[in-house]
């Protein structure tokens, strides 16, 4: 029974540390930081929505959508989840030693750093750069300028050259390095605003999903029976209506948003996973160190919290890394189609876009795409490594 009870500190999300202190006290100190966190991001949010002047900045200097509210609160729950990392070094030599045997994933691993910190900071960073977007130009930006290293000829898609002509070509300038598109925004900029379109629809999604996949798949796996049928044969009959066909409708009815698709997502998205916890949580619920736990009088939220839960932490993060590489396909194959706001400029509006002055405006398609698809392959390359990574029984295997 204690080798079963010890296999469980091996999961991601436990630590013993959080665990001591969450019997003296309500809330784990982890916790207690993230509910604080979502009550500070809660209150910024309704100040500007209803204190703030129409029209005026905040006092804190900086106007924030919804979205991004939602953002910053899915980064205090990545923040949560990875805590226990940061006190038990054990831990984190154990799947840094698992992790470097993949170099693949570790290659995946920093590309997906490099974009979440272009997504979080990109703007910023390109500002202190001195490369100026479309709306920091008083007079916009050329249309339909080539990159730094090549030339086109003019056409009445390039009425305008930003460098001098050579004959009747228009070569490129490393004003805008990357090119720009046919209605004047700067390529790397663009980039930039995919990759933070990108890292906030699955980021955002993953942390919707979560919670309700963990809590239908736990609940249904440890009380069984009629529970079980049924909260199963729910997750069927939301199978067949799929979120992506649900975000099409809303969109065109409601409103064309980020917000609109996340949510969506993360109400109509989260079936496969909870049938994934509810696998890895049947195999757990009659373990001895549960019955050990029943029998000293724990109750079931308890038991359900402190050791089921812990014991699918590694199924949790494994499907949903598995899951996010499709969320930026299919946000950006709704982009592409024209069903999303045109403000938020995510790869796929840019590349049809591009497709519009294909192949003549080749780099507006191929600097859009190039990133699209390398995000997607490191997702996919890093969420299966994860699933080998956080299995306790890696090591035993090797």
């Amino acid at each position: 029974m204690s080798r079963a009870h010890d296999s469980s500190d091996d999961r991601f999300a436990v630590d013993p540390g959080d665990r001591g202190v969450a019997d003296r006290l309500a809330v784990a100190p982890r916790t207690l930081a993230l509910l604080v966190a979502w009550t500070v991001l809660a209150a910024a949010a309704l100040w500007e929505a209803f204190v703030t002047p129409t029209g005026l900045v905040p006092f804190w200097g900086v106007t924030t959508g919804i979205i991004e509210y939602l953002y910053y609160a899915s980064l205090a729950v990545v923040g949560w989840v990875l805590a226990p990392l940061a006190r038990r070094p054990d831990l984190r030599r154990r799947y840094w030693r698992r992790l470097r045997r993949r170099p693949a994933a570790l290659v995946s691993a920093a590309y997906l750093l490099l974009l979440w910190y272009a997504a979080t900071f990109g703007e910023r960073t390109l500002s202190l750069l001195g490369i100026e977007s479309a709306d920091d130009l008083r007079y916009g930006v050329p249309a339909a300028q080539p990159p730094a290293w090549t030339g086109v000829e003019m056409s009445p898609t390039i009425p305008y050259c930003q460098a001098s002509l050579d004959g009747d070509v228009c070569p490129g300038t490393w004003h805008f390095p990357l090119g720009t598109t046919v209605d004047g925004h700067g390529m790397i900029h663009l980039i930039v605003e995919g990759a933070r379109v990108a890292v906030q629809v699955s980021l955002v999604t993953a942390a919707l999903v979560v919670p309700t996949a963990v809590f239908v798949g736990t609940v249904a796996a440890y009380y069984g029976g009629r529970i079980d049928a049924v909260l199963m044969r729910y997750v069927d009959l939301q199978r067949v209506v799929p979120a992506v066909f649900v975000v099409l409708l809303v969109q065109e009815t409601f409103s064309r948003s980020l917000v609109t698709i996340v949510v969506v997502f993360g109400l109509f998205d989260w079936d496969g996973t909870a049938r994934l916890v509810r696998s890895a949580a049947a195999s757990r619920v009659d373990a001895g160190y549960v019955r050990a736990a029943r029998d000293a009088g724990m109750s079931d939220a308890q038991i359900v919290r402190r050791h089921v839960v812990p014991n699918v932490s590694d199924t949790v993060v494994a499907a949903v890394a598995n899951r996010m590489p499709t969320l930026v396909l299919v946000e950006a194959g709704i982009a592409y189609l024209g069903f999303t706001n045109p403000l938020a400029r995510s790869w796929g509006s840019t590349i049809a876009i591009g497709f519009s002055q294909f192949p003549e405006l080749w780099w507006t398609v191929a600097f859009a795409a190039i990133p699209l698809v390398c995000t997607v392959a490191a997702m996919s390359v890093l969420g299966d490594a994860l699933r080998d990574v956080l299995d306790p029984r890696t090591e035993v295997r090797r």
